[in-house]
Order: structure tokens, then sequence, then C-alpha cells
């Protein structure tokens, strides 16, 4: 029975999007805020791999980083971690002064000061770089740099190719080469999903094959692909089905704070291919602690919604 025809039950009352993942994220946030750096560091040097690619993200988001952070790398030249701090915070630094909008949409005024912050943005990751060849998330966001600075694409797979030469799943970084080969970024869509299929191959049993559940949900809006009802076709379905399988459901798949995030992309798209027991798996999974990716799920209540109606499906005897 379609989703929509159903008595949408009452919304989860406790259920809220994180604004941290973890008290790591919430301390560091608040560390940059008051600018000590000391404390800042700690959280991310002793990250793990997962945790720093979101803590770092997390730096990003820090207003005013931008304005201390240089006095930082006066007095300590040789560190590596405030040189990316500030080129991380200079991508969002050049996006506040852009905007969301289109481009027809940006003030004259704001192109050069765009660029020249997307320029130091490169010149920070590069320094990073030099005092420590091995950071991988310098590699991730000179990927980001790459799109937004309207870098040949040849150059944008040289960026990939360096990252996945140190390590062969980064996930946000395959997650940034992803966004940049979309259509709205002059790729396409067959190179949308030779990359997703291609890369899924070549990394199971990590976070990567959700590039698969990614490349679907981005493709249903286009025109003819009838939005969320794309995702019950059934050769999209079992795609998405079998990308979980590689990943979350893998037998070398590691837990890590960034693997709820995959839970809600598959729950959301499994339930909609009409899988609502493995839907299920991950909705108990996920519980009320681990709701994330908002923008996917466009609310609280429509997560609770869509959490009930996988439940009352595969609880259907003639499911």
């Amino acid at each position: 029975m379609p989703f929509f025809k159903k008595k949408r039950p009452a919304p989860g009352a406790d259920i809220e999007f994180p604004e941290f993942y973890d008290d790591d994220a919430e301390s560091l946030n608040e560390a940059l805020l008051a600018r000590e750096w000391g404390i800042a560091r700690k959280i991310l040097a002793g990250a793990g791999k997962d945790e720093f690619m979101y803590y770092v993200q997390t730096a990003m988001g820090v207003d005013g980083v931008e304005q201390w952070i240089p006095e930082v790398i006066r007095q300590d030249p040789d560190d590596p971690l405030p040189r990316l701090v500030r080129g991380v915070r200079a991508i969002a630094w050049a996006w506040d002064v852009r905007g969301d909008g289109t481009a027809d949409t940006v003030s004259r005024e704001a192109w050069p000061v765009f660029f020249q912050r997307l320029a130091l943005a490169e010149d920070s990751l590069d320094e990073a770089l030099d005092r420590d060849p091995y950071l991988a998330e310098a590699w991730h966001y000179k990927i980001v740099l790459g799109r937004a600075r309207q870098l040949p694409a040849e150059e944008e797979w040289r960026r990939f190719h360096r990252l996945i030469e140190l390590d062969p799943s980064h996930y946000f970084g395959h997650k940034a080469m992803h966004e940049g080969l979309l259509p709205k970024w002059g790729g396409t869509w067959e190179g949308v999903f030779r990359f997703a299929r291609q890369r899924t191959a070549a990394c199971p049993g990590t976070h990567v094959p959700h590039l698969i559940s990614m490349a679907h949900l981005d493709a249903r809006w286009v025109d003819g692909h009838g939005g969320d009802a794309y995702l019950k076709r059934d050769e999209v379905s079992a795609e998405i089905l079998e990308a979980a399988y590689q990943s979350v459901w893998h037998d070398d798949h590691e837990t890590t704070i960034l693997t709820p995030n995959l839970w809600n992309s598959f729950a959301y798209t499994l339930t909609f291919g009409r899988y609502f027991k493995q839907a299920c798996n991950l909705y108990d999974a996920i519980g009320d602690d681990f709701v994330r990716l908002p923008l996917l799920w466009r609310g609280t209540d429509r997560f609770a919604e869509l959490r009930a109606w996988a439940r009352e499906e595969a609880a259907d005897p003639d499911y």
C-alpha cells in the first residue's frame, strides 16, 4: 500500500537532530569559539580517522577562527594542524561572502573576495602538506577547492588520486569527488554512477559503497524520475540494497562516528524501495539517538512517520 494512503502515526516527540555527534566535537567547537587552541589541538591530534574527518568539518563551521588562527601559526610554524584548520575555515569564510545562491545572485563586489579567500585556503592546505605529506584530510579539501575554484577536471582527478594513495577509503574525500561529478558542476550522470560503482567495487567493507545510495538520491530529482518514487524501481532499490550489504552489513565494516549517517541514508532509500524488513534493521540501529541527515528526512516528524510505515509493513504477514 502506498505510504501516502496510510494513516500517519504520531511523530516521536523525543527525537532530535544532534548539533554535534559526540562530546569531543562539542568541546572542540567551544574551544575554538573561546580561542583555546591548546584544547582544540589536543582533540584533533587524539582523534581516530573518522573522528578526525568529522572534527575538521566541525572546525570549518566555527565563525571567527580565521581572525586568530594566524597568530597560532606564527607561534608554531612547523605544526600542520593550525594551517589545516585555517585552510578549511577559509573555504567556509569564502562561501560566507558568496552566499549559497546561484552565480547570478552574487554581487560583483563579492567575487574577488570569494576567490581571494579560496586562494588563502589553497595556500594554507599546501603549507599543511609541506609539513605533513601524509595529511589526507588536506587533499580532501583540495578536492573541494578544485570544484569551487573551477579547476580543470584533470586537476580534480589528480587530487582525488593523491588522496586515495594515502587513504583508499577516505569517506569525505569520496563524497567530495561525487559532488564534483554531478551535472550541476559540469559532470554527467553516467560519470556519477561509474564513479560510485567503481569505487564501491574497490572498497567493500567501508563507508564508500554509500556512494550508490547518494547517487540514486541525487538522481531521483532528474526530470521524469518522480522524486522518491524513483527509489521504488526494482533495479534502483536492488542496487541500493547490495550497496548496504557491501558497507554497513559487510563483515569487515567497522562502526565509527560516521556510520549512523549511512544507517539513516540506507533506511530512507530502502524504505521507499520497499525493503521494509531491511530498513527496520537500520531503524532499530538508529533508535532515537542517532537520527541524522535533517536535509534528507526533512524533519523528525517525517523520520518517525517513515519508520512507523516501514515497521507496519514489515510486520504484515503478507509482506
